[in-house]
């Protein structure tokens, strides 16, 4: 085997490989004597069947079978061979073979950058603390007490008024066409909770059980169905029935009532649930922190095709979340195309600007990840099966009754589990860094660490933008 470097620029890797008529040729009489071992053909033994009627017969399917060997040995030869570790798989290209003569193949690849020393010192980073107040613990208390006090039909005849729970029958109506989703029958809508889409609880108000009402109202702008956005529409409304909630108690019987052995315990409960979801969302702040940091002190060169791939996966997941039909796009011959609607008016953006900041985002996705991959192989850190094994069951809590179905998915598909064990080690390399790191403690209110998270989210969708801008190329200037 002959293997020879035809290229090496940046991280891309070209080699083309020779394989002697010779080898091939052996290997191929090595495949048939093992395929002849277990034929049968009649008027021969298993094991004696002549090397020329084995040839006859099975040369074509076993010398598919080594060429496939030959080429698979000859990729993996090139890899130790240089020392190479490729980002993806090789692309492999044959350039000739025809039986009796060597086989010459090529092969590309990006291979992963080399990084050097990784220096974590001298890192500093704001960690966010909130303390649990007694009305969050009170608020949340009400919540529970209000999802599960009962609820009866009025005793006296009267009109609808807030706080009332109207059981009612819809059905929804854009541009006279029913709204997908938009239809239900006795369906129990608090009136004043605003759960529904503002203004049609309203039109439900000082209405009698019985009472038809033609809702009109207006979809929110950034309704998460992009086509009925900004849209009119009519709602066909019967009020079948007027209920009135019991009213709020936080006592020993809600406790008894929601598995609590007392309302302390519940109480305590509740604090600790709430300070788990400020604890996380602290550590998203730092560790989106973190992730700057990183991405800034360590600027290496990254696999266009690991880019590529991250950017498709990012695309497919922002077209589906605006409701792209990208195939129907296409078909429609319009430019910029999201169903009824462009891109331009579903995000504000061309299609052309989204993608130049959507190829950045994985630019940074893939930097990172390979940063972090390398970061916790250096220090040993790897996720536990236990730690995975509680990934798994908390995902399985999100599908009541089918935990079983969920478990078995996961345990029968490494891609999948893959996706539950990535953020862990992402984690714990982000917690180890922070270990090393000088990190001080400021108290925050509730309100102030929301607004921060929204402010920074905002900022780096700026940073994003204004960096996919200033990345356009120059236009030439016309002749004079």
């Amino acid at each position: 085997m002959q293997i020879k470097e035809t290229f090496s620029q940046g991280l891309k890797r070209s080699y083309e490989i020779s394989i002697p008529a010779k080898d091939i040729d052996t290997k191929l009489n090595g495949r048939l004597e093992v395929i002849g071992k277990r034929v049968k053909i009649s008027g021969f033994r298993p094991g004696k069947v002549p090397l020329a009627l084995l040839k006859q017969r099975y040369k074509t399917e076993a010398l598919s079978e080594v060429v496939e060997d030959c080429m698979e040995k000859g990729v993996q030869q090139a890899i130790k061979e240089n020392n190479l570790k490729p980002a993806l798989k090789p692309k492999v290209n044959v350039k000739s073979f025809e039986e009796g003569k060597d086989l010459t193949f090529s092969i590309e690849m990006e291979i992963l950058p080399t990084i050097g020393d990784i220096e974590l010192d001298n890192m500093a980073f704001d960690k966010y603390v909130v303390t649990v107040s007694p009305e969050a613990i009170t608020g949340v208390l009400e919540k529970l007490a209000k999802q599960t006090r009962k609820t009866s039909s009025i005793q006296k005849s009267r009109k609808t008024k807030k706080g009332d729970i109207a059981i009612i029958d819809f059905e929804g109506f854009v541009e006279g066409k029913p709204i997908e989703g938009g239809s239900g029958k006795g369906h129990a809508l608090e009136l004043g909770s605003g759960s529904f889409i503002p203004g049609f609880e309203e039109q439900l108000i000082n209405q009698e059980k019985g009472a038809h009402v033609e809702v009109k109202v207006t979809f929110p702008e950034d309704y998460q169905e992009s086509n009925y956005a900004n849209k009119p529409a009519r709602f066909d409304v019967t009020i079948t029935d007027i209920h009135e909630a019991d009213p709020i108690v936080i006592d020993a019987a809600l406790a008894e009532k929601l598995g609590f052995e007392s309302l302390e315990a519940m109480k305590k409960w509740v604090e600790k649930s709430i300070s788990n979801d400020y604890t996380a969302q602290s550590f998203l702040n730092i560790k989106r922190h973190v992730l700057d940091a990183l991405a800034d002190r360590f600027p290496f060169e990254v696999p266009e095709n690991m880019i590529d791939l991250e950017f498709n996966n990012i695309w497919d997941q922002l077209c589906r979340e605006l409701g792209v039909d990208q195939g129907k796009a296409a078909n429609a011959n319009v430019k910029d195309k999201i169903g009824s609607k462009t891109f331009e008016e579903a995000a504000g953006k061309s299609e052309e600007e989204l993608q130049k900041e959507y190829k950045m985002i994985a630019e940074r996705r893939v930097r990172l990840g390979i940063l972090l991959a390398e970061i916790g192989m250096r220090n040993n850190i790897v996720v536990t099966n236990q730690e995975l094994m509680n990934a798994l069951t908390a995902r399985a809590r999100e599908f009541p009754g089918q935990e079983n179905e969920v478990f078995d998915f996961y345990r029968n598909n490494e891609s999948a589990l893959a996706t539950l064990r990535a953020p862990i080690f992402e984690n714990k390399v982000v917690e180890f860094i922070l270990d090393k790191a000088k990190v001080t403690e400021k108290s925050i209110t509730p309100e102030e660490l929301e607004k921060l998270l929204a402010s920074e989210e905002e900022e780096a969708e700026k940073k994003i933008s204004a960096a996919a801008k200033k990345s356009k190329k120059p236009t030439k200037k016309k002749d004079s």
